[in-house]
Order: C-alpha cells, then structure tokens, then sequence
C-alpha cells in the first residue's frame, strides 16, 4: 500500500458503516421449532425495519441500521434482543446455532406469514416457492449477514488519486467487485476461524443421504467440521451453480443475474403458479446464495434495477455463523476482524475470477466446511496445493498493515489484537468455535440440541437483563403500533390486481 493510499485511508476510516442482520429462530422449552404465530407484540414482520421474519414463521431476523460508530451497532443489536425477549410468548427462547432445533415433518414447519396486501402474498408466493425447489428444512438454517461500507471520502479520494476517468458512482461500484472478488477467494477463511456448526440434530437430515457420523441417539457430525451450514449439506443451490456469475464488474454481474431471472429451468417447469412466482432459475434476486453480495438500497426500484442505475453502495457478507457461546451470535473483537478482512479485500490486488477459479473455490470452501481442523490438510490454489495453515499465516499476516492503520486511526489497540487473537486459531485449532463445540459435546455427553438448548437458555437471561432506556423502549412500541398501521393500510388499499402488481414487481427493465 502506497504512503497515499495509507494517508487516505487513515483520514476516512471514521466513516465506514457497518450494520448487521442476525436471523435466529424461536423454539420450545424442548428446544424444538415453536408453532406460534409471529407475536403480534413485535409488530408486523412485514413493515417493521428491524424486526421481521425470514423463511419460517417462527424464524427472527433482528436487523440493525448501518452505523459508523461500531458501539451504537452492538448497543441496537442487544436493545433489539432485549425487547423481543420480553416480547416472546412465556417458555419460548431464542435458538443460539445457526443449523436448526429439533424440526418436525416438513409440511409441519410454516413458512413466514405476512399478511393479506399484495406485496405481503408477494413474498409468501416465494417461500411457497423457496420451500417447492430447496425443502424447508434447508431455509430454517440461520447465520450473521455483516453489512459494510467504506465511506464516500475514501472512495472521492482515491477516484481523484487514481485520476479514474469513470463517473464516481461506477468507480465506486468498480471497486466493490474488486472486494467481492477477493472476498470470494479469501473467504475460506471465515468459516475456518469463525464457523460454529460442526454439528446437527438428527432431524435435519431426514429423506437426505449423508456421510456424517453419530453422535449419541441424536445428533450427527463431521469431527473436523466447522460449518456444516457452509457445506453442501447446509444452505446451498446446486441448480444455479450451473451457471456461473461473472463478477468482473457491475455490468457483467447484472447481465448474469438477468439472465438466470429470465431463463426457464426445466427442474421448476412441474410447479404451478402458485407453488412459485415463476419457472425461472431464480425467481428474484435474493435467491441467488452466494458468500457475498453487491447491494443498494432503494425502496423503490426492484434490487437489479437499483444497481443498474446507482451502482453498488455495500457488500454483503453472508458467511458468519451464529456463534451459541455469544449472546449476540458475534462479539465486536469479531466485526474489528471482519472490518479488516474486508478493507483488506478492497486494498489487496484482485484480478479477474475465471470459472476454473470459481470451481477450485467451491472445492476449497467445501473442504474447509467439512474437515478444515484437520492436522495438515491441504488446500488447493492457483498455484497448487498448500497446506491451510501456510495460506492462513500469509492472509493473516498481510492483514497486519491494514491493522496497524485501524489502530492509528481510532487511537486504539484492538484490531491488531484481534488479528493476533484469530492468528491464535492457526496454531491452535482448539480455540476454533467449531472445536469448542464439539470438546463440550463429549465431555458432557450431551448432543447438538442440549448444547445449544443449554446456551440459549443463559442467553435469554442476558437479554432481559440488558439495560435498555425508557427512550429506547417508547422507540420500539412506536415502531411495533406503526408497522401494524402500516400493514393495515397496505391490505385496505390495493388498486391493481394481484397478477398485475406482480408482473409488475417482477419486470426486468433495466438494459443489462
């Protein structure tokens, strides 16, 4: 990195956003899925901007807004906790793995319900959907998506320093794919350091054949896994990885996702209309899986269309499980890591992805899923295969720069620790999440629901004993008596028809 770069760098850190979404799902005194409604105490899933539903109705998503300052982003998400622990039918908890509690038959799990407005059938037609092509089973696995920003200075700086003759915006956008790529061949990383799902009920693999061992009468596992829900067990597409996204630049990446929304799949061709929104590889944007995402926010303009006309304002990073040690899933020595990791993706050089790279990738991710603790274990790369352990040592250790920045800049010494705690992991695998769960499984002869069962219990104590101000609270209740309003009123006014409020919501009008 260049004396500028740094000085640029340095000058604008101040302002870098960062937000997260935690999905977590609502479960029994017996750690099974809970089959009560969505409480109306929370509002409505469908209008409140931070507390809502993913897949399953009994599947929480707690979204905090985008923040400069990394305390106030920790303090949201703990205030959210705290009000929805209070706010849960008596006996229920909130489920602290990412892969799920005890699951019943899948006709028994119920999608998210949202409502009877357009755009709420909008969003149960593509459950309906998600459910017909995936199961449900695989949509009630949960995890951390880490929203980030660099912030518009940086990026005016290093337009001007760099004397890019592309508009702001399409530099900006340029630049984030040049992340999203790097983040893609880097980010085995995160689920070695960072994954805590080595382990699963016993109910998630029924009608799946799998080559996982047993552990007592109900759980199974993989010893030297650490995130099963990475693996090609857990949340994955093998439909639409026929058809690999080009992420050289904002242009090829929405040409590439144009065409799996346009393209008919013969494996979809059997459901009805209203089994899905449409026979298409994907039928919305959201359906593409992905470690990382290119995102924009617009409440108008469907998410292409959005990017098509302002480019990319910040990535997603979907590869954060929930860790069940930490009441939140995550701790802030975590977000100082994955805030390096990712500077680190948009400094670091990043050329073009080809599709044998996007293939040795997958088998990367796929082995550092399933056995990454085991000693020696090799890796492969571009440049052959090199142990995981030597490859960590020099990502981690080109980090050491970019940390060393982060300290200067916010007069502070905790990102360098936090590289040199996650550097600890390398040497000492024990330390992993992963490791840690399955060393209390066996000492305790317990399995994957009492464990977690366990966890989330002393969780639920921590977030109802967190202190949340009067403010805060009145805040909240606002939000829950406006996000019914709002509900409301979408179901009272609904001029189009549905079918034409659909067609009309599905449109692909941007020139790709």
């Amino acid at each position: 990195m260049t004396k500028k770069r740094e000085k640029i760098l340095v000058g604008t850190l101040g302002g870098i956003r960062r937000g997260i979404e935690k999905e977590t799902i609502r479960t029994t005194p017996k750690g099974a899925l809970a089959k009560t409604l969505h409480p109306r105490t929370l509002g409505s899933a469908l209008t409140h901007p931070f507390i809502t539903t993913d897949f399953a109705e009994a599947q929480l998503e707690l979204i905090t807004p985008a923040y400069t300052n990394k305390n106030q982003m920790f303090d949201c998400l703990s205030s959210l906790h705290h009000f929805v622990a209070g706010a849960l039918p008596k006996n229920e908890l909130l489920w602290a793995g990412s892969l799920p509690p005890v699951l019943p038959a899948d006709r028994d799990i119920t999608s998210a319900q949202y409502g009877s407005s357009h755009s709420a059938r909008m969003k149960m037609r593509y459950r309906q959907g998600l459910a017909n092509r995936y199961g449900k089973r695989m949509q009630t696995i949960s995890g951390i998506h880490y929203n980030f920003s660099l912030p518009e200075v940086f990026w005016q700086a290093m337009h001007a320093h760099e004397k890019s003759e592309r508009s702001l915006a399409d530099y900006v956008s340029e630049k984030y794919f040049h992340l999203i790529r790097n983040v893609m061949r880097h980010g085995w990383v995160i689920p070695f350091l960072f994954g805590a799902s080595p382990a699963l009920d016993k109910s998630y693999l029924e009608g799946r054949e799998h080559q996982l061992e047993p552990m007592g009468d109900h759980s199974f596992y993989l010893p030297w896994a650490t995130s099963l829900r990475l693996s090609s067990l857990g949340y994955t597409n093998s439909e639409q990885s026929k058809y690999p996204i080009n992420y050289d630049d904002k242009m090829a990446y929405l040409k590439g996702v144009s065409a799996l929304l346009a393209m008919p799949s013969e494996k979809y061709r059997h459901l009805n209309d209203n089994q899905q929104l449409n026979t298409a590889i994907l039928q919305l944007e959201n359906e593409l899986y992905g470690s990382v995402r290119p995102k924009v926010v617009n409440a108008e303009l469907r998410p292409l269309e959005a990017m098509c006309r302002h480019g990319v304002e910040y990535v997603e990073l979907r590869t954060v499980d929930n860790n069940p040690y930490l009441p939140l899933g995550l701790s802030e020595a975590q977000s100082d890591f994955l805030d390096l990791f990712l500077t680190h993706c948009a400094l670091a050089p990043s050329p073009s992805l080809t599709r044998e790279e996007q293939l040795m990738i997958q088998q990367r991710v796929e082995l550092v899923t399933t056995m990454g603790r085991k000693p020696d274990i090799m890796l492969p790369t571009v440049d052959g295969d090199v142990s995981l352990v030597e490859l960590g040592d020099a990502l981690l250790g080109a980090m050491d720069d970019v940390a060393a920045l982060f300290d200067s800049g916010f007069n502070t010494q905790a990102y360098s620790l936090s590289l040199s705690l996650e550097k600890q992991k390398l040497s000492d695998m024990s330390l992993t999440p992963s490791a840690m769960m399955l060393a209390d499984m066996t000492a305790n002869d317990i399995g994957y629901r009492e464990l977690v069962q366990r966890l989330s219990e002393g969780h639920m104590l921590t977030h109802s004993a967190y202190p949340v101000s009067a403010e805060t609270v009145g805040q909240l209740n606002d939000l829950v008596t406006k996000s019914l309003n709002q509900q409301a009123e979408l179901e009272h006014v609904q001029e189009l028809s549905f079918s034409t409020f659909l067609t009309k919501k599905t449109a692909i009008t941007c020139d790709c």
